[in-house]
């Protein structure tokens, strides 16, 4: 896919070259740093309300060309004041129009495009909270991962890191002022990003949900991040409850390249100094520009991380009492901490302009990760799950991932008869594998491998959108419109593992020799089915569902006098699976002066229950108590979750309001504040586990004679979040300090 849009792109050149001889002016310059004079590298100079500028090279310097007329020119860089100046081209002629920037005291002179979809705006004029973190700011955390670097530098973002979770384990979900992981919007390039095909059904952050695998997107690739701290499903769709994370591709800038190496060392109370953790990041990335503000960017990032490990000794009985091995067991064999993990991650960001009314773009991914992680360690005394002659001393069972990430994207924007338009489309797919390794089918006894396939789950997303937006005079005040719809498309599969990695064998407990052990009465006991720490998905599990929605939106905003800003928006959202929805936000700021504004912000909100909550299924072993016990997650829709009570999901509801404060008393130093109430209603979570003889001979009397106890994702809680985000930015000299 990736490929694909590259070369299209190529072509897409060589047919716009006619077009591009039409252009008979040119605009040049140079760009320095106040004081000094100093040339500034990478800044952006480009025409307001159109695609075509340049970046500035290493002397500071950029040029392009353009159609004879008058134009608004504008420069800006992050960390920098940006400004505008009226340029006149002229037929044949060159206008040279230099700019000398002063940096920055305060992240409020960055321009956003999330959070108005009537065009771009400051931070300080935005009416809700947003926070753009720019490629260096990410860089400066230290950090290697880009969530990682995300948690650092955003002060609502926060990036758990479970241990012995699964697949969790190999992507870590994030949240968003505290709610679940999958009630933000994540968008690339301001189009929606398809979320991982993992679900996290263990006791972690993020239970029983399904998030964006921001790992793989490469840190390198980032130009910058806009995060809006505000519910925004009337503008963006369904999961932006608690607000949009929209990540902007590096476009017509420098590239570089960069190598990063660390470990951990550790004191751990009782069992000295562990040296572990060790990890190594390596990444490149070009840009290329030509004529016109065209450009093609492409980059690459390996990541390789060890595993840790901050487990304590054992204390528990490992082969019995009264065997004499007990005394000189090894206790040291839990793992719990990071997962080892394997990245190679890529992306390609390119855009070609046929001329200042037409835009065609293009962007694309791929990703590979091979993950290792560990369950509970089976102790020999467990004889019902470990085959004694192949583990004679017990084994840690190890979750291996292979998952794979592709996803391209093609468009074109421009103007027309007064509106700007953007039509795209999108689509992306998510495959996570699980490998069982160092592990055993106790029902198989002695022909039991230790190794198994356990199965696949799988994640596509289709996505086409259309967005328009103008603005008119209406008694001499400016009015925005924006309008648009989407088609999503969205497929979820989970395919069976090899009979090896669910089957029951039948074979009874074994001893150290291969023999069946009988009790006084002549008897065997059954051991588990099953690979052992994640029994494969069976055949019974295997599905493959669909689903569409369609949506339309329209957003407008006003200055109703030089001092207040309104804003409505309206979005009504229709889903295959579950019907309609409709939301709504209101949006307002009023600056009392240049220093101290008011902002607020009402709206409705709604989360369309996933695929993977709605059809996900599979069988593992959950500790209740201590002791192991074996699972089934039951489809909402089946015939055994209907007997236990489930029901067909439904949207999670949302209203969302916030309040805030922006105060800039002097150039060098900020304040907003910014508090929010979202209330939630019906919010889908797995239900309890579900256990018990009774439930045992029900499982057993529909065809699951191993599951111990069942469970099902229902709309089961509502609760309230509230929370002030406060945010200082000031700096002493000519660099910026910021705390949050």
């Amino acid at each position: 896919m990736t490929t694909w849009i590259t070369v299209g792109m190529l072509a897409v050149l060589g047919r716009a070259v006619p077009v591009q001889a039409q252009v008979t002016g040119t605009v040049a310059g140079k760009v320095t740093v106040a004081p000094g004079g100093d040339p500034l590298l990478g800044a952006s100079v480009g025409i307001v309300g159109s695609p075509i500028g340049a970046i500035t090279r290493a002397d500071g310097s950029y040029r392009f060309s353009l159609r004879p007329g008058t134009y608004e020119l504008r420069v800006r860089m992050l960390g920098y004041a940006g400004k505008v100046e009226t340029v006149v081209v002229t037929a044949g002629g060159t206008v040279t129009k230099d700019f000398v920037l002063e940096k920055s005291t305060t992240q409020l002179e960055a321009v956003a495009v999330t959070g108005s979809r009537g065009g771009e705006r400051t931070i300080v004029s935005s009416p809700v909270p947003v926070d753009v973190i720019s490629t260096t700011e990410l860089r400066a955390t230290g950090r290697v991962e880009t969530a990682q670097m995300l948690q650092a530098a955003a002060p609502s973002f926060n990036f758990p890191r479970p241990a012995v979770a699964d697949g969790t384990d190999h992507v870590r979900p994030a949240t968003l002022r505290g709610l679940a992981p999958d009630q933000a919007l994540v968008l690339v390039n301001g189009k929606r990003r398809y979320t991982s095909a993992l679900i996290n059904n263990n006791g972690t952050v993020g239970r029983g949900t399904s998030a964006v695998d921001l790992n793989a997107i490469p840190a390198s690739m980032i130009d910058r991040i806009e995060i809006l701290r505000d519910g925004a499903a009337a503008q963006y769709g369904s999961d932006a409850i608690a607000g949009v994370i929209n990540i902007i591709l590096k476009g017509a800038s420098p590239g570089g390249a960069s190598v990063q190496a660390g470990q951990f060392n550790t004191d751990v109370d009782g069992l000295g100094r562990r040296t572990d953790g060790g990890n190594v990041t390596a990444s490149a990335d070009q840009g290329i520009t030509w004529s016109n503000g065209g450009y093609l960017h492409a980059g690459v990032e390996y990541r390789n991380r060890a595993m840790t490990n901050r487990s304590f000794a054992d204390p528990r009985v490992q082969f019995g009492a009264t065997d004499p091995r007990e005394a000189t067991a090894n206790r040291l064999t839990h793992w719990s901490g990071d997962a080892a993990t394997a990245d190679v991650v890529g992306m390609v960001n390119a855009a070609h302009n046929v001329n200042e009314s037409l835009q065609l773009y293009g962007f694309g991914s791929f990703g590979r990760r091979d993950g290792r992680s560990t369950g509970f360690f089976r102790r020999p005394v467990q004889t019902t799950q470990v085959v004694a002659k192949i583990h004679p001393n017990g084994f840690l069972p190890n979750i291996e991932s292979n998952i794979d990430d592709l996803s391209g994207g093609i468009g074109a924007k421009g103007s027309a008869k007064g509106w700007d338009w953007d039509l795209s489309q999108v689509y992306g797919r998510n495959a996570f594998q699980f490998i069982i390794s160092n592990s055993n089918n106790a029902s198989m006894g002695l022909n039991s491998p230790t190794t198994f396939d356990a199965g696949t789950l799988g994640f596509a997303q289709a996505l086409t959108n259309f967005d328009v937006t103008r603005e008119f005079q209406v008694q001499n005040r400016p009015l925005r419109v924006s309008s648009g719809a989407e088609v999503r498309w969205e497929n979820y599969t989970i395919t069976a593992g090899e009979e090896a990695s669910w089957v029951n064998g039948r074979q009874p407990v074994l001893d150290a020799n291969g023999v069946p052990v009988r009790n006084s009465a002549g008897n065997t006991t059954p051991a588990l089915p099953g690979s052992q720490v994640f029994p494969g998905f069976t055949p019974n599990d295997a599905t493959d569902q669909s689903r569409t929605a369609f949506a339309g939106y329209v957003d407008l905003e006003s200055d109703l006098t030089k001092q207040w800003l309104v804003g409505v928006a309206g979005r009504f959202e229709n889903c295959s699976d579950f019907g309609s929805q409709a939301t709504g936000k209101i949006t307002s700021r009023y600056a009392f002066t240049d220093q101290i504004a008011l902002r607020g912000a009402a709206s409705t909100g709604f989360r369309a229950p996933s695929l993977q909550q709605s059809f996900f299924t599979s069988q593992a072993t959950t500790f209740v108590n201590g002791l192991p016990v074996d699972i089934k997650t039951l489809p909402v829709a089946s015939r055994e979750a209907r007997l236990l009570g489930a029901r067909d999901l439904t949207p999670e509801n949302s209203v969302n309001l916030s309040a805030g404060l922006t105060l800039q008393p002097t150039k060098s130093f900020t304040i907003t504040a910014d508090y929010y109430d979202i209330a939630i209603s019906d919010r889908i979570v797995l239900s309890e586990n579900f256990i018990g003889t009774g439930i045992q001979a029900f499982f057993a009397a529909n065809g699951f004679p191993s599951v111990n106890g069942g469970r099902y994702f229902t709309n089961a809680i509502d609760t309230e979040t509230t929370g002030l985000d406060v945010v200082a930015t000031g700096s002493t000299s000519s660099e910026t300090a910021c705390c949050g």
